[in-house]
């Protein structure tokens, strides 16, 4: 529990310090995967919780998701970006674990259920604060993310750990897109 306090603390002052915690662990890829399975499980119980054991929308128009479905999609796709954003790392001549990416991101994930819990109680006060928090938080949550991301990858710079995510994530969309339209969905349909 000391760990989670220190981690919290450091994530919010200092998050490359909080990150260079998290790669000094040295967990092993078994290890980090089951963190990370942990995390998401929790998070998706927590959504489905709070919408009342309904399927969760994730997007507009688009057919509420079942448990199973929506864990396969947070997973696989926040696997596929920690994959993406550490072959891109490799541009910068970094070498950065795998399994440290992956602690990194159920760290992040964790940070994320934290917040939803927090949103969720504000929005029984004020829906106006509620939204105020959140628009606060994701500026916060970004500069998290990348001082984690900076450290996993020793890359020594917030500016290119930004840019390792943006090229992660044109990565993920592209891949993606290519492999919807491999499994038979029509070029128009699939949205990048």
């Amino acid at each position: 529990m000391n760990l989670i306090l220190v981690l919290l603390r450091l994530s919010l002052t200092n998050p490359t310090e909080a990150g260079q915690v998290l790669v000094d662990l040295r967990l092993n890829l078994s290890a980090a995967f089951s963190a990370f399975a942990l995390v998401i499980i929790g998070a998706v119980l927590l959504m489905f919780t709070l919408s009342g054991f309904q399927g969760v929308t994730v997007l507009p128009g688009v057919a509420p998701l079942s448990p199973w479905s929506l864990t396969a999609i947070m997973g696989g796709g926040t696997l596929g970006l920690v994959c993406c954003i550490w072959l891109i790392s490799r541009a910068f001549s970094q070498a950065g674990r795998f399994a440290d990416g992956i602690l990194v991101f159920a760290w992040i994930q964790v940070l994320q259920i934290l917040l939803h819990i927090v949103q969720t109680a504000l929005m029984v006060i004020s829906v106006t604060i509620a939204g105020t928090v959140g628009l606060f938080a994701t500026v916060l949550m970004f500069w998290i993310l990348f001082g984690l991301i900076n450290a996993w990858l020793d890359l020594g710079s917030m500016f290119k750990a930004a840019l390792c995510f943006v090229l992660g994530l044109v990565a993920l969309s592209l891949g993606g897109a290519f492999l919807l339209v491999f499994l038979g969905f029509a070029p128009g349909q699939v949205a990048l």
